[in-house]
């Protein structure tokens, strides 16, 4: 891709002018951002105007606004009044001739985990594209159908939250982040508890505010699903004796461990040697 600087003579003039032009670093680096380029440019006698093209890279790493030089010298038959031209490379989606857009996203993914097996649930917060720049964001967790602090999720203190920014080889306590410069994503993650109660899948949160740097969006959330390891407990009932005089009868029934469920069961009575409406009411 090129860009064309336009340079011009404030009048006509009767004889050929020439002048020098070289390219120069800004913002923007030679060989990775544009094309470095120089050379002579020629006005014929009463022409005006002349361009310069210089090559633009496109690639996929988010850069904001980066400018180079174009510095003019060495002027013949004509004065220099403006010696330097700036062109402005945008990566967001504006600026003539494109609609190139590297501005990365933010996004967190939702882990499923087992209770009793994976120790932790490990998101990953990612740019859809790198930064020349670090992007920052805070962290929190919330409650779906799992409840946090230590009860399905998390703890109450220290530990909470860990952040690894090598791959999980360490972690370390954070309530925020910094994918840095060049990077794409970091991980996050919480404990999961091992409970002894039977339960229903379970969800929670996590939520990356960006807090510096710059992305499409403001926030991402990921969703956590804890899978249960306990067995449905079960059922019994009692036996009862009683003397005919007692006047009723009670029976208990009883699971075999609490449940983090509700449970429910249907009851009814049957004849055995005694005879519903004579010896007892069913």
């Amino acid at each position: 891709m090129g860009r064309g600087l336009q340079r011009t003579l404030s009048t006509p003039s009767s004889l050929a002018v020439s002048v020098d032009f070289a390219t120069s670093n800004g913002t923007a680096t030679a060989g990775s951002d544009y094309t470095s380029t120089s050379g002579t440019l020629n006005f014929a006698p009463n022409v005006t105007s002349q361009t310069i093209t210089v090559s633009i890279a496109n690639d996929t790493i988010f850069e904001n606004s980066e400018t180079f030089n174009v510095t003019l010298s060495n002027a013949v038959n004509s004065n220099i009044v403006d010696a330097l031209g700036i062109g402005t490379i945008k990566d967001d989606g504006t600026g003539a001739g494109g609609v190139d857009n590297d501005t990365p996203t933010i996004s967190v993914t939702s882990p499923t985990v087992t209770e009793g097996t994976d120790a932790h649930a490990i998101f990953t917060v990612s740019l859809s594209h790198t930064s020349t720049t670090p992007v920052s964001f805070n962290l929190a967790l919330a409650d779906g159908l799992a409840v946090g602090d230590g009860t399905d999720y998390g703890t109450g203190g220290a530990g909470n939250l860990q952040v690894s920014t090598d791959g999980g080889a360490t972690w370390a306590n954070a309530a925020s982040a910094t994918i840095p410069a060049g990077s794409s994503s970091v991980l996050v993650r919480t404990p999961i508890v091992n409970d002894a109660l039977d339960e229903a899948d379970e969800d929670f949160t996590l939520t990356a505010t960006r807090t510096a740097g710059t992305t499409t969006n403001a926030s991402a959330v990921g969703t956590g699903t804890i899978v249960d390891n306990d067995p449905t407990p079960s059922l019994v009932i009692n036996d009862v004796t009683v003397n005919e005089g007692a006047g009723t009868m009670t029976f208990t029934m009883t699971l075999s461990a609490p449940s983090g469920q509700a449970v429910s069961v249907n009851y009814a009575t049957l004849n055995g040697a005694a005879t519903a409406g004579s010896d007892y009411t069913t």
